[in-house]
């Protein structure tokens, strides 16, 4: 019984998507995504401000607590969801 060959269309779309998925995996090794996490010197340099004034503002409840990564803060550095940070900055 002979093997079932696949169309040479089919071949070409699996031979290309294979192709893409390791380009894709080069280009993120020399170019990497940004972080998902992002400290305060990213937001202050976003909203104009300094670090502590950073501070003030989520002590004050102005950066919505969405934004902030849970367990930062209090004696720790501050840490921000990147993506939510962003959005809420563009909608100020």
């Amino acid at each position: 019984m002979e093997p079932v060959r696949e169309q040479p269309l089919e071949a070409l779309v699996q031979l290309l998507r294979h192709t893409e998925s390791h380009l894709a995996r080069i280009a993120d090794h020399f170019d990497p995504p940004p972080p998902d996490k992002i400290g305060t010197p990213y937001v202050a340099e976003r909203l104009g401000c300094t670090t502590d004034w950073i501070a003030v503002l989520v002590r004050n409840g102005d950066i919505p607590a969405s934004c902030i990564v849970p367990g930062t803060g209090n004696g720790r550095p501050w840490k921000f969801y990147r993506s939510l940070t962003d959005q809420w900055i563009e909608k100020r």
